[in-house]
């Protein structure tokens, strides 16, 4: 089995890029998202392989860093193959952060450093991080100040301001970029919305007109279209987040319709194809995270791969009943040889 941890970037090539944004040389503006328990070393350098232009850690606590949590730690944990990798913090106060960043840098290389203002959660707000930090905009911008220090790009990510707000998203941008930020991503709904109801693209827009190639999109994102909307409409670099977890194939289709040259097997892959990029995340999880997460990996993306041939949705089931990873493997190796009915096999023409 080939292992993604060893291939590299297929480099697709879009008219106009390489770019600089943010204060990073990029191969395009299709990037994955931080995702808490998901956008580990392995998955960042998997989806690296299949075009995104650039990944992102977790989010990670600068607390968890300053007192020495061997499991924050770990979210920092990658290797090559993943660069450019942005290193997201959350916390509440700008020491912290700057705290956090330091240790981090000690550990491993970053290309810019970032600071999450947009987790609705309220295990995170509820201690003045994520998007509690709209409500502090002082601090935000002292958490700018503080890392520009560092010497490396400073990015935030932001949600819009809710209507009754005190100052608009823009004004709360301005105050991020006169404290030295480079880059906002700014997602579409505001912290009271969480993930629930449809984010709004013009409101993103609407930011991304006054500060021009120093915003990115971030909210909704399901299709290729959806990242072209975005980029249409101004922004910079779009952020691919939940989508990936509907399609893994997400990012190169999208990057096909914008014009790059991609390798069919990313577009149009046949069942073996989805079949052997399962084994190749897998494998590469269980080498450097371990069996556990592996498992519960593989299990996340069976829906977002087994798709569009016959016995597919049989082998998702298969695949959710699955205890171990080896259990999971030995199912993936040798699903052709499971007697599907035909009537079951239909359920997927």
């Amino acid at each position: 089995m080939e292992n993604s941890e060893n291939q590299r970037p297929f480099s697709p090539r879009i008219p106009g890029w390489p770019r600089t944004v943010g204060g990073v040389e990029v191969e395009n503006p299709l990037w994955l998202a931080p995702l808490a328990g998901i956008t580990f070393g392995s998955f960042r350098r998997f989806h690296r392989m299949l075009g995104a232009g650039l990944v992102h850690t977790e989010m990670v606590s600068a607390l968890g860093l300053k007192y020495k949590g061997r499991k924050t730690k770990e979210l920092l944990h990658g290797g090559e193959g993943e660069e450019p990798c942005v290193l997201q913090l959350f916390g509440a106060n700008a020491e912290d952060i700057a705290r956090g960043a330091e240790i981090a840098l000690e550990i491993k290389s970053f290309a810019a450093l970032e600071v999450n203002m947009a987790c609705p959660m309220p295990k995170v707000t509820k201690k003045g991080s994520g998007s509690k930090l709209m409500e502090n905009p002082q601090e935000a911008a002292e958490m700018m100040r503080l890392l520009k220090a560092f010497g490396l790009p400073v990015w935030a990510k932001v949600r819009i301001m809710p209507p009754n707000a005190a100052e608009r998203t823009a004004d709360f941008c301005e105050r991020l970029f006169s404290g030295g930020a480079d880059f906002i991503f700014v997602h579409g709904r505001t912290p009271t919305q969480r993930y629930e109801g449809t984010a709004s693209r013009e409101a993103v827009a609407e930011v991304a007109r006054l500060y021009p190639g120093r915003i990115g999109g971030s909210g909704d994102c399901y299709r290729p279209e959806d990242f072209s909307c975005y980029l249409e409409m101004g922004c910079a670099a779009v952020l691919a987040a939940r989508g990936v977890l509907r399609d893994a194939f997400l990012v190169p289709r999208t990057l096909k319709l914008m014009g790059a040259e991609v390798p069919e097997e990313f577009c149009d892959p046949s069942p073996e194809a989805q079949t052997k990029i399962l084994l190749e995340l897998g494998g590469s999880i269980y080498n450097t995270e371990g069996g556990p997460l592996a498992l519960t990996i593989a299990r996340r993306m069976l829906g977002a791969l087994f798709k569009g041939f016959a016995g597919a949705s049989q082998l998702r089931r298969a695949g959710a009943m699955t205890k171990s990873w080896p259990e999971m493997e030995e199912l993936l190796r040798n699903w052709r040889k499971i007697d599907f009915s035909e009537a079951a096999q239909n359920e997927d023409m």
